[in-house]
């Protein structure tokens, strides 16, 4: 099979007509980037080959375009030598096509003319499997090595039985072991072996039968039990009934009722019986305390009258005391006055003389600055004129830059100029320097360089005219007289002839500004703050200073004429003296006033001790009064007799009281405990309501258990219960049969596996010649080992390692040798074949790959290889036939 043109339309992200052209025999090979197509073609052509085109499944709907629309293929290929077509829409308008040579198939004739011609079987939901599947291989599929279906491996079976000999019974074999995977699967599921089909149904109607028989035996059980209750709740009822019994329970409780009466009775009275001895004993004991009372006040008032005696005395002791404290701080009262006044004298005498001395320093410091005023003035002075000669100068740092800038910018022009003029070499004997000159001026021995008309002389020869190359003087002849006119004119700005000149007013310049700044921190030095100022505030800082020793000299003269007055006074002492005595005036003064403090304090005491004396003595006076007020209040309510009387009569109605209590009290002990009676009472009160309850109860459930009993006889529950004993033994026979069934056919299926397993083995020898060459060409002195499902199990080099244990590379390299031995048995076999591989081979390095590329350059010679790949590298080195994914006006039906 060779593809020769792939067209699709309304296929996922395709909704225009494309195209994939460049098809032919051997490789070919499509690279464009992610997402532009690749893995659709080959849906489409998988979709093509292997879908009816009368199929509504999910698969097919997923090939609809984005924007809506019939998913639309038409492949043309080879078979042998003969042109084939097929077209196929899907889901809208649906049609097949097919045509061999010149015959033309149409609908469900093309699609079955189409599986015979490959070799497929129906595997289901309209698509068709063999062993092409396995070589149509999508993205991500390289990874894996095929998953063959029961078409795909009869397929490669038919591939292999032309390579063997006395294989005749391998399709018998497969045909008797297919019949028998067929019956076993109307016992069992295929792959997880549970019960299925008649025998699934068989086991559930036996569990539902034993579970319906237990059912009715439980019934059955429950039945016997309520015949078994209802006797016995029968017989619990008359107990239960009995009146003789429920008469003596009544009289009972009756008893307990009249005891309890008579108990509360005894017990009202006692309790009012000891209310009156509480009373009695309450009103002695409020007699007793009044008398108790009145003992303690008259107790109380002599204890108060003898400390009203001690605290008069007190008080006039104290009293004697706080006047001699008062004369005693009245004359250190006038002591310290004395004091004060000296010390006020003394003070004053040291203010004066301290005046005098600050004066006296004042003066000191007025002529101090004047002499500083004056050093400023002469630093000012000199700051002027430097500055003055500073301004004079026209030569600053930014115009000796701009002045050199223009002399350098004439020395580049002068030098361009000398750089394009020609050279004259002049080289004279001794005797002929006389005899040449040069623009009228002797010729002298050197390089000249000739930048303008030069008139070269020799005497006796001639005259020449050596003329430069106009342009280029011309043009560096401007560019030096523009660059000279700007050094003049900044020359003529600052006022000198020469670029000397101007250097040397500019070291002029710097050196006055040097100056300046020398003047400047001079003139700061000699200022009180020895600060640098700015040009601006220099003449500001001298005014102020002048301000500032004018203002101290006018203070100076107040302060002369206010010490005029007090000259005399502090000629008389030094301040060292003056302070001297007016520390001995302070010292005494405070003498005086802490002498004075002290008998303040003194005083202040005994004043105190004097009011708390008076504050004792009233509080004494108080209390007495107080006394004596309550006891004629007491007298005037009753009287001593009449008190002690009522304590007497109080006294004998207590032990009346208390007689009675005792009397009450035995009473009470020839009776049962009140307590006791009322447990009796509520026992025999829950014993008749439980009677009651139970009596209903009873009554109840016997009418229960005789309804459930009536129903039971009615319905025939044994008979119910023989016919599904019955009815469980059959189903359980026929389980058992159908278990017998399964087990032989599975033992069937396992011997006929086996012996197809045998046969299959036979069969791997012509595969693996043919897929052992290619695998040696990637894995060199490597071989594969398969299993009867024609899967790679190992692969051995060094030593034997599984297929799963391998890297991804490997086993995604493995798989791809594997699909391309099977597309050389359907080559060998059907003479025709075809591999697509879509971003195959990956993870391969750069020595694999190109191994790879060789071992499916070497197939393509065969059978026609399409490889599918993003990667420009991997379609560089494979080669090929380059295709095209190209858009078309219109999707080409076949006709």
């Amino acid at each position: 099979m060779i593809l020769t043109e792939l067209q699709i339309e309304g296929f996922r992200r395709f909704s225009s007509p494309v195209r994939l052209e460049g098809l032919g025999a051997g490789l070919n090979v499509l690279a464009a980037p992610n997402e532009a197509g690749k893995s659709t073609l080959l849906a489409a052509l998988r979709a093509a080959l292997t879908l009816r085109h009368t199929s509504k499944t999910s698969v097919i709907k997923g090939f609809a375009p984005y924007g809506g629309g019939a998913p639309h293929v038409g492949i043309k290929f080879l078979w042998k030598g003969t042109a084939c077509a097929l077209e196929k829409r899907f889901l809208t308008k649906s049609r097949a096509r097919f045509s061999i040579g010149s015959e033309i198939f149409e609908g469900d004739q093309a699609e079955e003319k189409l599986r015979d011609l490959l070799g497929l079987t129906e595997a289901g939901k309209a698509e068709a499997a063999g062993l092409w599947n396995a070589l149509l291989v999508g993205q991500g599929e390289s990874f894996f090595q095929p998953q063959l279906t029961d078409a795909g491996h009869a397929s490669l079976r038919d591939c292999l039985e032309q390579g063997v000999e006395d294989a005749t019974g391998g399709a018998a074999a497969s045909a008797v072991l297919a019949r028998v995977k067929e019956r076993l699967g109307l016992f069992q599921t295929a792959s997880t072996n549970k019960p299925t089909g008649r025998y699934k149904q068989v086991l559930e109607q036996e569990q539902q039968a034993r579970e319906g028989l237990a059912r009715l035996e439980a019934r059955k059980a429950g039945l016997e039990d309520d015949l078994i209750a209802l006797d016995h709740a029968r017989r619990t009822l008359r107990e239960q009934e009995n009146p003789e019994r429920r008469a003596q329970d009544e009289a009972a409780l009756k008893e307990l009722r009249i005891v309890r009466d008579r108990v509360l009775l005894l017990d009202a009275e006692e309790q009012k019986a000891r209310s009156v001895l509480a009373a009695a004993a309450a009103a002695y004991d409020a007699a007793r305390l009044e008398q108790e009372k009145r003992q303690e006040n008259a107790l109380r008032q002599q204890q108060l009258e003898r400390e009203c005696c001690a605290a008069k005395q007190t008080l006039d002791a104290v009293a004697n005391q706080l006047v001699k404290a008062r004369q005693k701080f009245e004359a250190c009262r006038q002591q310290r006055e004395q004091a004060e006044r000296t010390h006020q004298t003394c003070r004053q005498q040291r203010i004066a003389a301290s005046r005098f001395a600050a004066l006296a320093h004042l003066q000191r410091m007025v002529e101090q600055e004047k002499a500083i005023v004056r050093r400023a003035e002469a630093a000012f002075t000199r700051l002027e004129q430097e500055e003055a000669v500073l301004a004079a100068l026209r030569i600053d740092e930014a115009a000796i830059q701009r002045i050199r800038k223009a002399a350098q910018a004439y020395d580049q022009a002068v030098t361009v100029q000398a750089a394009n003029a020609p050279t004259l070499v002049v080289s004279l004997e001794p005797d002929a320097a006389q005899r040449v000159s040069l623009n009228g001026q002797p010729c002298a021995d050197g390089e000249t360089r000739l930048t303008s008309l030069t008139t070269l002389r020799i005497d006796g020869v001639g005259q020449f005219q050596i003329i430069p190359a106009r342009l280029e003087q011309e043009a560096a002849e401007a560019q030096r007289v523009m660059a000279r006119a700007q050094l003049d004119k900044l020359l003529e700005q600052v006022g000198c002839p020469s670029v000397a000149d101007a250097e040397l007013g500019y070291e002029a310049h710097r050196q006055a500004v040097v100056r300046v700044a020398e003047a400047r921190a001079a003139y700061g030095a000699s200022l009180p703050e020895n600060t640098a100022l700015t040009p601006e505030k220099a003449r500001q800082a001298l005014g102020l200073l002048r301000q500032q020793v004018a203002q101290k000299e006018a203070d100076l003269a107040v302060a002369q004429e206010e010490s005029r007055a007090q000259q005399a006074e502090a000629l008389s002492l030094t301040p060292e003296q003056a302070a001297a005595a007016e520390e001995a005036a302070a010292q005494a003064a405070e003498t005086a006033r802490q002498a004075e403090r002290a008998e303040q304090a003194a005083c202040a005491m005994v004043t105190t001790q004097k009011e708390k004396a008076e504050a004792a003595l009233h509080n004494l006076v108080q209390m007495v009064q107080q006394l004596q007020r309550e006891d004629a209040v007491r007298a005037a309510r009753e009287t001593a007799e009449a008190l002690a009387e009522r304590a007497l009569q109080a006294q004998k109605d207590q032990k009346a009281a208390q007689d009675k209590v005792e009397q009450l009290a035995q009473a009470q002990q020839d009776d049962q405990p009140l307590a006791v009676v009322e447990i009796g009472i509520k026992r025999l009160e829950q014993a008749l309501d439980t009677t009651r309850t139970a009596i209903t109860r009873l009554r109840e459930d016997i009418r229960g258990r005789e309804t459930r009993v009536r129903l039971a006889e009615g319905e025939g529950v044994d008979e119910q219960i023989a016919e599904a004993r019955r009815t469980a033994e059959r189903l359980r026979l026929e389980c058992e049969s159908c278990e017998r069934e399964r087990a032989a056919l599975a033992l069937l299926q396992q011997t006929l596996a086996d012996a197809e397993r045998t046969q299959t083995e036979r069969y791997l020898a012509p595969l693996m010649r043919t897929v052992q060459p290619a695998f040696a060409a990637v894995f060199p002195s490597a071989t594969i080992g398969l299993d009867a499902g024609f899967s790679v199990q190992s692969l051995t080099r060094r030593q034997t390692e599984d297929f799963s244990a391998l890297s991804d590379g490997t086993r995604e390299q493995i798989s791809v040798l594997v699909r391309l031995g099977f597309a050389e048995l359907l080559y060998t076999r059907q003479g025709s074949s075809i591999l697509v591989l879509d971003d195959a081979l990956s993870f391969s390095d750069s020595l694999r790959l190109e191994r790879m590329v060789d071992v499916l350059a070497e197939a393509a010679t065969r059978f026609q290889i399409l490889v599918l790949t993003c990667r420009t590298e991997t379609a560089v080195k494979l080669g090929g036939r380059a295709l095209t994914l190209t858009p078309t006006p219109e999707f080409t039906e076949l006709r």
